[in-house]
């Protein structure tokens, strides 16, 4: 078969092969440009900021004290990487500002880039102080994150909390540092006795 102007269908293929050729090439040659090029350097994950002996107070709304974190030592990673801390102390404080409501302590943390979430890792010690005015209480547990804005503490890691009522064990627990509140989450175990009125 022959189109208008002498053109057989071998020569359309023959000129469609030879486009595809073309681009197969053209593809092939920007494939191995871009596999050449040098990677983009990694961004570094060097310390920015080295401090010892840090003591950071974080205020409400009100300009009152939130908490208190001291630790050993502090090193801030670039961009968003956060902040690791050495053996922090975080004092977490009533609405009034002076009154301190619970003291955690843990082996290491680790604060988010926007101050919205602080972990604690390792063994985690929570204790509700006796100034509080609240019944005491002391939990022991592992890897803790503190969500400052909510006023929440919570683990998924086995837990004990010691109150002057009770002894309890549970997997998972969420402390409510604003109020008088815990949740053992699941597998929970212990003795309680209610306070006699």
């Amino acid at each position: 078969m022959t189109f208008p102007g002498g053109v057989t269908i071998r020569g359309v293929l023959y000129i469609a092969g030879l486009a595809l050729l073309a681009a197969s090439s053209y593809g092939l040659l920007r494939w191995v440009e871009s596999s050449l090029r040098e990677p983009a350097p990694a961004e570094s994950q060097a310390p920015v900021l080295t401090i010892e002996q840090i003591r950071a107070v974080r205020l409400n709304g009100a300009g009152l004290r939130e908490y208190v974190l001291e630790a050993p030592r502090l090193t801030q990673l670039p961009g968003q990487l956060g902040t690791w801390i050495e053996r922090p102390v975080l004092d977490w404080y009533q609405p009034d500002g002076r009154t301190r409501e619970w003291r955690l302590l843990a082996e290491r943390g680790w604060v988010a880039a926007d101050n919205q979430l602080v972990r604690l890792d390792g063994e985690v010690v929570m204790t509700r102080t006796a100034e509080s005015g609240k019944s005491p209480a002391t939990i022991i547990t592992r890897d803790v994150l503190v969500r400052p804005a909510e006023g929440q503490a919570e683990t998924a890691a086995p837990a004990r909390a010691v109150t002057p009522g009770g002894d309890m064990r549970a997997i998972g627990l969420r402390a409510f540092l604003d109020e008088e509140r815990l949740e053992l989450l699941s597998e929970v175990r212990g003795v309680y006795e209610p306070p006699k009125r």
